[in-house]
């Protein structure tokens, strides 16, 4: 039993204040009368109040006055053992990839767990611990507890990951977590970033151990696969990008190979903060490019980079259009480009002809009915039925463009670039725009596609054959109308997809009603659940996926110059010691000041409700 505020107790002196009046107000007074005849009549215990004698009127007041001086005491009782002060402890471990850099024998990442241990220990047994990984996503690895050995064992199962560090979300995930109780809860980084990387509002709130001094390592920040969207495999080009972070001199071997066989080995020495492009060509087929660093340095998740050549295959695709100049320049790219064969038809023969053996048809001014294939509209005419024409017009620009399409893949269109005419058409629902321009009306597209059913759809709204699409002027509008033909006949599915690590990488055409068995690049396999659309790719390397005999196969890189320049000089002052409980605590929680608040307001009411029965 204790009071928080005793200094309130000083106002029990106001009970003698009470008293005082209450004599006060029954002091007989001196009056001259001429007859004592009626003070007769006077009861006897009348004439004796000059003595103090409280009634229970009195009683009220002054149980009144002792419950309002008591809730200003703030009273408060010993507590039991469950009600001992405590504190909320929020742990951040950092796991990307930087992490896992060498500093002598161990990882920094090694020395970070430790540090967290270390503070595990040093906390009472009721405080609370909540775990928070850090990476490209953050991730709660235990909920507030005050299990300290599932904290402990937790610690020791986290494992750093090979993606970038996205620390701000972290930091902004464990805000949250202490503002629910900001008096008693603190958050503790353990980190190889530098203090200038948190927010300036976060730096007063963290208490930061740092981790991690060395800056050797020499990376693979780039691999790029250059194979024109019909160009056979034996025509591909590599470039690896090579870059030394260290400040000395570094020395290696970059090996490239395609499906396990060495194509090219090249020894290097690049100044430190430098880079090297190396050319690689002459691979024989298709397949798995892996690019690979021989060397020692501090970090190796980045010494290995992965890339894939596409498989030779013909392309055939229908053309239907009247004798016309477009007409020859497609057929003149199909004799050019060995992998594309190009059939031509008239309209009127259209009818008899199997659309359904090709694998894309083009129609260049009229508007059929939607064949059983991918299609591909050139300029649809005023009055076709499948794309209303709203109006028309001369002499329009691209002012802007969907890059996030394949069509544009290695395309910048610039805003001056003008098109003779074009027809404005409705955009269809669930069209997804390529290109469009203004008008005084409003926007317009000029390019469109569509995926629906499983076909795909596409409509070019402008004169493509009076921009003379061979023309040297016209080298972009070439490469878009070979893009959208190569989205029109996509490759096989199996075709592996190359992500940078952190992204979620989408799984298309697996059975939706099945289980998906993962194997990522440790060969540590796990199965989820049917209609599983994604993955994360969190580890450099293969991932293997696969549904009742569909597979799918993910390439993930880790190209990112903050988790390979690891030179950051991350140790500062060691951190201010964890704040401790105080008695507040316990005070918030025992107090039972406001008990003799609602007695002292119970009291006030049967008080007046006393006063008015005696009035």
């Amino acid at each position: 039993m204790g009071f928080a505020n005793p200094l309130a107790l000083l106002f029990s002196a106001l009970l003698g204040v009470l008293v005082l009046l209450y004599l006060w107000d029954r002091q007989r007074q001196h009056v001259d009368v001429p007859s004592l005849l009626l003070w007769r009549l006077v009861p006897q215990e009348v004439m004796q109040r000059r003595r103090f004698r409280p009634d229970w009127l009195f009683a009220l007041q002054a149980l009144l006055l002792l419950a309002l001086i008591g809730g200003l005491a703030r009273p408060y009782g010993s507590g039991g053992p469950g009600d001992a002060p405590f504190r909320r402890r929020i742990l951040v471990v950092d796991t990307s990839a930087s992490m896992q850099s060498r500093e002598g024998s161990r990882t920094r990442f090694d020395e970070a767990r430790e540090l967290a241990l270390e503070q595990l220990g040093q906390m009472g047994a009721e405080d609370e611990v909540m775990i928070v990984a850090a990476a490209a996503r953050p991730r709660v690895v235990l909920e507030f507890s005050r299990d300290h050995a599932a904290a402990r064992d937790a610690l020791r199962q986290l494992e750093p990951l090979d993606t970038p560090t996205n620390l701000s979300t972290a930091i902004a995930l464990a805000r949250r977590a202490r503002d629910a109780d900001p008096e008693r809860s603190d958050i503790s980084l353990f980190t190889d970033l530098p203090e200038t990387t948190l927010e300036p509002e976060d730096r007063s709130l963290v208490r930061r151990f740092g981790v991690g001094e060395t800056s050797d390592n020499v990376a693979i920040s780039s691999l790029q696969i250059f194979q024109g969207a019909f160009e056979d495999p034996g025509r591909a080009r590599a470039y690896v990008l090579v870059t030394n972070y260290s400040y000395g001199e570094a020395h290696g071997v970059l090996t490239v190979a395609l499906n396990g066989d060495q194509v090219s080995r090249t020894g290097f020495t690049i100044p430190g903060r430098g880079n090297r492009t190396v050319a690689v060509q002459g691979f024989s087929g298709a397949g798995l490019v892996t690019a690979h660093l021989d060397g020692s340095d501090a970090l190796s998740a980045d010494n290995r980079a992965y890339g894939w050549i596409r498989a030779g295959r013909e392309w055939r695709f229908l053309l239907v259009s009247p004798p016309s100049p477009l007409a020859e320049e497609i057929a003149a790219i199909a004799r050019v480009v060995p992998e594309i064969s190009v059939e031509v038809v008239a309209p009127d023969r259209y009818a008899g002809v199997d659309a359904a053996s090709y694998d894309a048809v083009l129609f260049h001014r009229v508007a059929p009915p939607a064949p059983p294939r991918n299609a591909l509209y050139l300029y649809p005419p005023v009055g076709n039925a499948l794309f209303p024409v709203l109006g028309q017009a001369r002499d329009v620009e691209v002012m802007d463009w969907n890059e996030a399409h394949g069509s544009l893949r290695g395309l910048r269109p610039l805003p001056a670039w003008p098109l003779t005419a074009a027809n404005i058409l409705r955009l269809p629902p669930g069209a997804q725009p390529l290109l469009w321009s203004r008008n005084e009306t409003g926007e317009f597209p000029l390019a469109f596609a569509e995926e629906a059913e499983g076909r795909r759809r596409a409509v070019i709204a402008f004169d493509l054959e009076a921009e003379r699409l061979l023309s040297n002027d016209n080298v972009s509008l070439l490469v878009f109308f070979l893009n959208l033909l190569d989205w029109l006949a996509p490759q096989d599915g199996d075709a592996p997809q190359v992500v940078d690590t952190g992204e979620v990488a989408p799984l298309e055409g697996l059975p939706p009603s099945l289980p998906v068995r993962v194997e990522d690049p440790h060969a540590q396999a796990r199965t989820w659940p049917p209609g599983t659309s994604e993955i994360e790719a969190d580890l450099a390397g293969l991932y293997r996926v696969s549904a009742d005999g569909t597979r799918r196969t993910v390439l993930a890189n880790l190209f990112d110059t903050a988790e390979s320049d690891i030179g950051r000089g991350a140790r500062d002052q060691p951190p201010p010691p964890m704040p401790e409980a105080t008695s507040r605590d316990a005070e918030r929680r025992e107090s039972f000041g406001w008990w003799l608040y609602a007695l002292a307001a119970a009291l006030m009411f049967s008080e007046w409700f006393a006063w008015r029965r005696s009035a």
